[in-house]
C-alpha cells in the first residue's frame, strides 16, 4: 500500500530562504485555560457638568413631603388612640350598672371582662431546714407547722407540698396552684 502524502501546512511549512522568523508571545490564559481580552486602554473623556442645585430642589421637596406625611399620620394615630380610649371608657360606664344588677340578682353576666378577682388570699410559707427534714408553716396561721421528713422529699418534692398545701391551705381547685410556689420553696432549702 503507498502512503499518502501529507499535505503541507502554514505550520509545517518552513520558512523561505533569507526571511527571518518571529515567536509570538503567549495568549494570557485566565481561569481554566480561557483566553483573556487585553484591557482597553482608560478613555479619558471628562464627565458633562451636572447642575447640582436643579437636582437638590426635588430632594428638599420629597423631604418636606414626608415629614408632613409622618406629622399627619402621628396626629391620626393619637386620634384614634383618644377615640378608642373614650370607647373604653364608655363602655365601662355601661356595664357596671348591669355587672352590679347581675351580682344581686345572683345571675351570670355575660359582660365579663378585665381582670377577675383572686382565687384566693395571698399565702406565704414558712421553710426551715431542720435535723429531720424541712419544717413548714403557712404564715399567719398558727397550729400549721410541720416537718416534712427527707425520705418523703426524696420521694417526690411536689407530692408532698400538694399534700400538706390540701392539708392547711385548702384545695387546689379553690385556692389554685400553691403547692407550686411551696414546692419551689422547698427545692431552694434542700440545695
Amino acid at each position: 500500500m503507498a502512503k499518502a502524502k501529507k499535505k503541507a501546512t502554514r505550520k509545517d511549512a518552513a520558512p523561505a530562504e533569507g526571511a527571518t522568523t518571529t515567536v509570538a508571545a503567549p495568549a494570557a490564559t485566565g481561569k481554566k485555560g480561557k483566553r483573556v481580552k487585553a484591557p482597553k486602554a482608560a478613555e479619558t473623556k471628562a464627565p458633562p457638568p451636572v447642575d447640582l442645585e436643579a437636582l437638590r430642589k426635588p430632594v428638599d421637596e420629597a423631604r418636606t413631603a414626608l415629614a408632613v406625611a409622618e406629622a399627619e399620620a402621628n396626629e391620626m394615630t393619637e386620634k384614634a388612640r383618644a377615640m378608642v380610649a373614650g370607647a373604653k371608657d364608655a363602655y365601662r360606664k355601661a356595664v357596671a350598672p348591669y355587672r352590679e344588677a347581675c351580682r344581686k340578682a345572683e345571675v351570670p353576666c355575660e359582660f365579663e371582662g378585665g381582670r377577675g378577682a383572686n382565687v384566693s388570699e395571698k399565702v406565704s410559707f414558712e421553710v426551715e431546714r431542720v435535723e429531720k427534714g424541712v419544717r413548714v408553716a403557712v404564715k399567719g396561721k398558727p397550729g400549721t407547722s410541720e416537718v416534712i421528713p427527707l425520705a418523703a422529699l426524696k420521694e417526690s418534692i411536689n407530692k408532698a407540698a400538694y399534700a400538706f398545701c390540701e392539708k392547711h391551705v385548702g384545695p387546689r381547685e379553690k385556692v389554685g396552684n400553691k403547692g407550686g410556689s411551696l414546692s419551689n420553696r422547698l427545692r431552694a432549702v434542700l440545695r
